[in-house]
């Protein structure tokens, strides 16, 4: 298929996409009526739940490594792949073994890419009267609220909040000699190269990912009306690890409160050391030198439904700490999304989103250490049936400063989950 770029409006070459989201719609009603599963399969007299997730994306992106000057990478993720053209494929299972002991996993594959363990963790429920229940192995994200909600219809929209997305030029295994360095990276999360630590080029880190969960020991406590959880990790929000490449672990704590029904507001904090010990090496540094590699997290969300109306919004204020400089590498994300249920089945939803980052100041220049991003996405959602949706968006993205400083594009997606 050949890709195209698109300006502020969607042309007549967008209507292949328009003409795929009806083929979607129509196929999805053909299976719709040879009445597909509309949950979990059980087994083993209910002792073994199994269930699935796949969705298939296209859109008018165009992210071309060999013609970088036409592509603007907004949507790329940290397994290089776009969130906009993506075909995935998971399937779950929980298996119950005792009434306070149960085992969760998820095998995931992305565009081909062979199966690997998005989830898989033991849940621990020590009280049969009590809200407590303890997670060990590859668990659940503490903060935020975003990357809980991913699947099935969690997301009104086809693209991903920026701070859990977009890639900024910092790495964990390799760090600019200087500002001067730092600053020619900007714009160019999806290919960041630098003196210290690693020599080949490789994608940046987002503030927080949504495409890895954490590793390590999780204890949540509460009634759903007020709950806290707390967890020890490695890696960090921007990396987070299966085996940790450095001698500190990351802390998160979150709290969350339902004062009144359709009201939900919580508070993330996290701090951990991103930096990896060859890179810190690569200076001469000891292992797991102190704060100055640490990164730290404060996030706030909401959400709010009401009648037909369903509306989100989360902030978050990351910082960086970095041996080779004398500023910190703070970085500050907004996004507010809002739903409205047209008719049953029929929804209409749209995102407003920015990232900004702290300026750094050296003998030549005076500039943000990378390029301040503003995304805006629309679209409408059809549920075929309870757990097969189809949608179509329109995202628009302008950035000051890479290759390409503006991006509009269209995208349809099918997604089908029990």
């Amino acid at each position: 298929m050949d890709i195209v770029h698109i300006r502020a409006s969607v042309p007549r070459r967008a209507a292949p996409l328009m003409i795929f989201l009806g083929v979607c719609v129509i196929a999805a009603r053909a299976a719709s009526a040879q009445e597909l599963p509309s949950g979990p399969i059980s087994l083993a007299g209910g002792r073994v739940m199994v269930g699935a997730d796949v969705s298939f994306s296209t859109s008018t992106e165009k992210d071309d490594a060999a013609k970088p000057a036409e592509s603007g990478w907004f949507n790329y993720t940290d397994y290089e792949h776009s969130t906009m053209r993506l075909a995935r494929m998971g399937v779950t299972a929980d298996v119950r073994i005792t009434d306070r002991v149960s085992f969760l996993a998820e095998m995931r594959s992305e565009n081909g890419d062979a199966p690997r363990p998005y989830a898989l963790f033991v849940r621990v429920r020590p009280f049969k009267q009590r809200p407590i229940d303890i997670q060990a192995g590859r668990i659940p994200p503490t903060f935020g609220a975003f990357s809980r909600r991913i699947y099935g219809d969690g997301n009104p929209l086809i693209g991903y909040p920026l701070a859990y997305q977009y890639l900024t030029s910092l790495r964990a295994d390799a760090i600019p000699a200087d500002a001067d360095e730092l600053l020619r990276m900007r714009g160019r999360g999806w290919r960041a190269s630098y003196r210290v630590g690693a020599q080949t080029a490789a994608p940046g880190m987002p503030l927080i990912t949504a495409f890895r969960w954490d590793t390590g020991v999780q204890a949540r406590i509460g009634p759903e009306r007020l709950t806290a959880s707390v967890a020890v990790t490695n890696g960090t929000l921007s990396d987070p690890r299966t085996k940790d490449t450095n001698d500190g672990k990351q802390v998160t704590g979150r709290l969350q409160w339902r004062p009144t029904i359709g009201l939900v507001l919580g508070g993330s904090a996290a701090r951990g050391s991103y930096l990896a010990d060859s890179t810190l090496a690569a200076m001469s540094l000891p292992a797991g030198a102190g704060g100055r590699s640490a990164q730290r997290a404060v996030g706030v969300d909401a959400e709010y439904s009401r009648d037909h109306w369903l509306v989100r919004g989360e902030a978050v204020r990351n910082r960086w700490e970095m041996p080779t400089l004398i500023s910190s590498i703070n970085a500050s994300s907004v996004f507010v999304e809002g739903t409205y249920k047209i008719r049953p089945g029929l929804f209409a939803a749209a995102r407003i989103d920015t990232l900004r980052f702290n300026r750094l100041t050296t003998p030549t220049q005076s500039r943000t250490w990378d390029a301040p991003i503003t995304r805006f996405e629309t679209g409408v959602g059809y549920y075929v049936q309870r757990n097969l949706l189809a949608k179509g968006t329109y995202q628009y993205n302008r950035r000051d400063g890479g290759l390409v400083r503006r991006r509009s594009l269209v995208a349809v997606q099918l997604q089908f989950w029990l």
